[in-house]
């Protein structure tokens, strides 16, 4: 399997946000938009050989070691040895997989990493006997440091980490916190960096990112219905006004788009972005049911997505002759021509070629099934926190994932497949877990039920 993805994923496959870090790392001018380690592994990676291809291939290397590894440490816990096969039969019967694997972004590294930390987790506290070994001790600790430092929000996990392994084998085990130090001073390292000169970190700037991807996707459920336009505009005005008070709603247009704030100073910047947040914080709680409903459909959404729209997209950088087609910009066009085009077999790029019509851009409902859907997965924890105890090791590994997928939901986000990608291993490696879980919970239940005795059984009398 990731054999297959490397050559069909060669040199590398780029979304937009791959372009904009390569970008940075090319000419040395970084920001925080996205997390400084995205542009500093680029710049080690990929720019001194105006290549993607080492950064991807080892990026394919370290998802299938960790992949490897989660079966191992979950396998004498599951089903007979058939399940493993069948868990890499899951892994390699989406597409998915072997388009994913060699895609130059965060959340591709992350969900392997945080199923590896789940696996080893599961291992420990389902069997405390188990000893952590060299290689699994360097990977918790490769683990933890992408995860903190690939992804805003995912600092969370310094705390989640050594709660889900256990905190009293946590403190007396070295191969457990002694990475888990090194992972935490790098990501210190990394914080203290991007205070530096390296990183522009100028407020207007770092709050105009803000207010870009603050702004639409909430103003967009004041014009609720289908999140952009709205199908009541006298409503929707009523609304904004209830909401954002009369000044506002007296220019609202029924388009979120035409409802956006232009600030020209820092001040401005910093009030507009308070503005929004406040403005967010009021109409989520003024009316709570149509601001849930909102991010749930949104997340179901990306969980089983429109391939046209968003995330999916980055495949046409790869497969496709007209880069411009993808509304990039020119620089960023010649770019991709440098880094990626150039170098594509031309076996991988024809395999692309007859894949993206029929798999990628195609919105079919058993398209999408098949080959993106998550919802499987999100089933599957809320099946585990449901079934079983909190005690058990699965409902912890199951609440640490819906942790993970609550970050995503709770922020602007939660309308990126990609951002939910982590689901998929997760699925993999521990529904045979949960299947002999249930299988085991049945057999109890049906040997505790009493015989049915009858009276001579127990030596009583009849009549």
């Amino acid at each position: 399997v990731a054999l297959v993805a490397r050559w069909l994923s060669w040199p590398g496959l780029a979304t937009e946000d791959t372009v904009w870090s390569t970008r940075e790392a090319m000419f040395g001018r970084y920001t925080t938009y996205h997390p400084l380690l995205n542009g500093l592994l680029l710049r080690a990676l990929a720019i001194p050989f105006e290549s993607y291809a080492v950064y991807s291939t080892l990026q394919v290397a370290l998802c299938a070691v960790l992949f490897f590894r989660s079966l191992r440490l979950v396998a004498p816990c599951s089903l007979p040895s058939w399940s493993t096969w069948g868990s890499i039969g899951l892994w390699a019967f989406a597409l998915h997989t072997f388009l994913y694997l060699g895609l130059l972004w965060k959340d591709v590294p992350i969900a392997y990493c945080l199923c590896f930390i789940a696996a080893l987790a599961f291992a420990l506290r389902t069997n405390p006997a188990v000893r952590v070994g060299r290689i699994d001790a360097a990977l918790l600790g490769v683990s933890v440091f992408l995860c903190v430092g690939l992804r805003h929000g995912m600092a969370i996990n310094l705390v989640l980490v050594p709660l889900l392994l256990g905190w009293r084998r946590f403190r007396t085990d070295s191969r457990l916190w002694l990475p888990f130090a090194l992972a935490l001073a790098g990501f210190l390292g990394l914080v203290a960096l991007s205070q530096s000169s390296l990183v522009r970190n100028d407020e207007a700037h770092f709050l105009k990112l803000k207010i870009s991807s603050l702004s639409q996707p909430f103003l967009g459920i004041v014009s609720n219905k289908n999140g952009y336009t709205s199908d009541d505009y006298g409503y929707d005005k009523a609304l904004a006004m209830r909401v954002f008070g009369a000044a506002y709603a007296s220019d609202y247009a029924p388009d979120y788009f035409s409802n956006s704030i232009v600030p020209d100073s820092e001040g401005e910047l910093r009030w507009a972005y308070k503005a929004i947040l406040l403005r967010t914080t009021r109409l989520c709680l003024l009316n709570l049911g149509p601001c849930l409903s909102g991010r749930i459909q949104m997340m179901l959404g990306t969980l089983q997505p429109s391939t046209r729209r968003g995330a999916i997209t980055f495949y046409e950088l790869g497969s496709h002759d007209d880069c411009s087609a993808t509304g990039i910009g020119v620089l960023s066009c010649d770019l991709v021509a440098r880094f990626s085009k150039s170098e594509r077999p031309e076996s991988a790029a024809r395999a692309l070629s007859w894949l993206v019509p029929r798999y990628v851009d195609s919105k079919g409902a058993v398209t999408n099934l098949v080959t993106w859907n998550l919802i499987p997965a999100l089933l599957l924890i809320v099946a585990i926190l449901l079934w079983l105890t909190p005690k058990h090791p699965l409902w912890l590994v199951a609440g640490y994932f819906a942790v993970q997928a609550a970050l995503p939901f709770a922020t602007t986000m939660a309308n990126d497949f990609r951002y939910y990608y982590f689901l998929f291993p997760f699925f993999v490696v521990f529904l045979p877990v949960f299947l002999r879980q249930v299988v085991s919970k049945r057999r109890v239940a049906d040997t505790a039920k009493p015989a049915i005795q009858t009276t001579r059984d127990v030596g009583i009398p009849s009549g």
